[in-house]
């Protein structure tokens, strides 16, 4: 028999950059040695190199570079073949083929949540079939692309400014370089979230019938809407922005076969913007318990560990300010923050906010490659995040034996079920107030030590990665149970 050929795509995540959807990649493609993986990875820069060792079953590796590049929709390839495909523009091709689909999906993109997906992916599939023989950057570097985009753009009820129309079209020109992409022949498409990573299983649905899976860690929509309220973009940029990412989402939601979710939380979302539950399938996250083990002492010092990249979203200045509370009952308190320095100005703030408040000896920063021996020494692990949804670090924490107190967010009530101490986003008082139970309260050594028990017995019994693999097994192997029952009724 065959072996299975799976795309498995990405954006920003494995096997280029660290993070929890880049371990949930490679345990995936680890853990299903008899299924050959193609991985396509959209990156900021072609200068990008791979921070993950590939698995001897990932049969290619194909970058898509956003920016970085002299022309978008660049192609690593030989020169001829970028050479036939500048040498066979012909406006008449241009004109019939592109210009259309270019007009559709501007319309389809400014109309955000109200446009019609079957509609605006019948557009992008035009346009990848069209840069399959015709280049990129001649379509939309002509002055009639423009005109078109511009025409749509005046038609919103807020009209894009001139400038904000040039920078809309130049951000749209770096994100649809994927529909130049060529695509391999595969019997799958696994895309890890609802963003431009899925459009790859759109176009191949639509155009050979591939099966496409969807998976989201994050609700993609939502953490860019959360991302975009602090952007110091114009009004009508992140407008655009906003409905752009919406549209993407909706022409996934639209497209996947089936579309996984982690936990009651994810699905509302997903539910909510556009998913249809009878494609929702419920896959949780897990982990490896020989890896992730309770062994050896506790340091030294009342330790918090933190293991998340540094950027807004993960609320590491929310941490630092509970840490100031803490500090006042627990003078020798240590605080490890362990992770990629994602934002630099806002590492940076972090750090004057450490300075401003003499915290130099009590925080720590730094970054890891081996976070089962970080868990260890650790009295509580923290994850103060703004938004999550079933983040690794917290089901490693449990099964490493390390209590845990995080933020009430996404669906980490449910993970933790009780076994965990929950604060208020956000809100560094109702933080420092759980951490101060667990190293200062009438009974916090062995509050601690039940806690951790019974968290690591929840994850043993729930969240395994043997589990987590099998439900993929599963996925890969079978037609949806919707389309079994819609074949059953034709």
């Amino acid at each position: 028999m065959a072996r299975q050929r799976i795309l498995l795509t990405t954006e920003g995540t494995y096997p280029h950059y660290h993070g929890g959807v880049s371990v949930w990649c490679d345990q995936l493609i680890r853990a299903l040695p008899d299924r050959d993986f193609h991985v396509l990875s959209i990156v900021n820069s072609p200068s990008r190199e791979p921070v993950f060792a590939l698995a001897s079953n990932v049969a290619s590796l194909i970058p898509v570079a956003q920016w970085g590049t002299e022309e978008a929709g660049w192609i690593p390839e030989a020169f001829s073949a970028t050479y036939r495909r500048k040498a066979n523009h012909s406006e008449a091709a241009f004109e019939r083929i592109f210009l259309p689909a270019f007009e559709a999906a501007s319309a389809g993109f400014l109309g955000g949540r109200d446009c019609d997906p079957g509609e605006l992916g019948r557009a992008l599939l035009a346009m990848h079939l069209y840069f399959r023989d015709h280049d990129y950057h001649s379509a939309f570097a002509s002055p009639r692309t423009w005109r078109v985009f511009l025409r749509q753009a005046y038609r919103l009820p807020h009209p894009l400014s001139m400038l904000d129309a040039t920078n809309c079209l130049r951000w749209l020109t770096r994100f649809l370089g994927i529909l130049a992409t060529p695509l391999p022949d595969v019997d799958v498409v696994h895309a890890s979230m609802a963003g431009l990573a899925g459009l790859p299983g759109a176009l191949l649905h639509r155009e050979r019938g591939t099966r496409f899976v969807l998976s989201e860690h994050g609700v993609y929509l939502r953490e860019v809407y959360l991302s975009l309220s602090r952007s110091p973009y114009s009004d009508g940029c992140r407008r655009f922005l906003m409905s752009f990412y919406h549209a993407v989402a909706r022409v996934n939601y639209d497209a996947a076969d089936t579309i996984t979710t982690l936990g009651g939380f994810n699905a509302r979302w997903q539910e909510r913007f556009g998913a249809e539950p009878r494609r929702l399938v419920l896959a949780p996250n897990g982990v490896d318990p020989s890896r992730f083990r309770p062994e050896g002492p506790k340091a030294r010092r009342p330790t918090i560990l933190t293991l998340a990249r540094i950027y807004p979203l993960k609320g590491i200045t929310t941490l630092l300010e509970a840490a100031a509370i803490v500090r006042a009952q627990v003078p020798d308190l240590c605080v490890r923050i362990l992770g990629e320095k994602a934002d630099t100005a806002y590492f940076a703030r972090c750090q004057e906010f450490v300075a401003r408040h003499n915290l130099e000896n009590c925080v720590e920063f730094g970054e890891t490659r081996t976070p089962e021996v970080e868990y260890r020494p650790a009295h509580v692990y923290c994850l103060p995040s703004m938004s999550e949804a079933m983040p690794f670090v917290i089901l490693e924490a449990m099964l490493s034996g390390c209590p845990v107190v995080a933020t009430d967010v996404g669906n980490v009530s449910d993970v933790l079920a009780g076994t965990g101490l929950l604060a208020r986003p956000n809100d560094p008082a109702s933080l420092a107030t759980q951490l101060i139970r667990l190293f200062a309260g009438p009974n916090a050594e062995a509050e601690r030590h039940a806690l951790a028990e019974r968290a690591r017995a929840r994850a043993l019994s729930t969240y395994t990665l043997e589990r987590a693999m099998k439900k993929f097994d599963e996925i890969y192997s079978q037609v949806p149970a919707w389309k079994q029952h819609a074949y059953q009724t034709v």
